[in-house]
């Protein structure tokens, strides 16, 4: 279990500023944590939505223009290095398995705070990918179907706007 979330946490940072080219990664590790603290019927269905969603939302942003991450990536690195030390401290009566699964929420929060509309949308995916593995985790039946409906929002929201913001950005340019 540690070893998964240790994983999930690290590739969290890692994918802070930058767009979608990990997410299937990213799925797989967040399947593979939330399957260690869930078993049965619910472990078997959050990871194959979990690799099946990130892998359809890869193949979809990948042809929108890469982004790079920039100098000011670092802010959301931080961001989130420090809030995960206060959800550590404050939440330390939960238990570990919550409090790392929240932290992988709060990740992708900060990644979406920052950067172009293409990094702010994959930091989503990555925070409904959080609510997920929360899901395993809780083992909550409702909380994961809010996180896949979470999920169908923001592919709704994807497909309308993302298309005429990255227009706009190339016509800008």
């Amino acid at each position: 279990m540690i070893v998964g979330f240790g994983l999930l946490l690290l590739l969290a940072l890692a994918g802070l500023g930058k767009d979608g080219r990990g997410l299937p990664l990213y799925g797989a590790v967040c399947a593979f944590a939330g399957a260690t603290v869930c078993s049965g019927l619910m472990a078997l269905l959050t990871s194959a939505a979990l690799v099946g969603l990130n892998v359809l939302a890869w193949a979809w942003l990948r042809r929108f223009a890469p982004e790079a991450p920039d100098r000011e990536a670092v802010l959301p690195v931080v961001g989130t290095l420090v809030l995960l030390l206060a959800l550590g401290l404050s939440g330390a009566g939960l238990g570990l398995a919550p409090v790392l699964g929240a932290g992988a929420v709060l990740a992708g929060l900060c990644g979406a705070a920052w950067g172009t509309p293409l990094v702010q949308f994959t930091g989503l995916l990555r925070a409904a990918d959080g609510l997920v593995v929360v899901a395993c985790v809780l083992h909550s039946w409702p909380l994961f179907a809010a996180a896949l409906s979470l999920w169908g929002v923001l592919a709704a929201l994807g497909v309308t706007l993302l298309p005429r913001l990255a227009w706009r950005r190339v016509e800008d340019v």
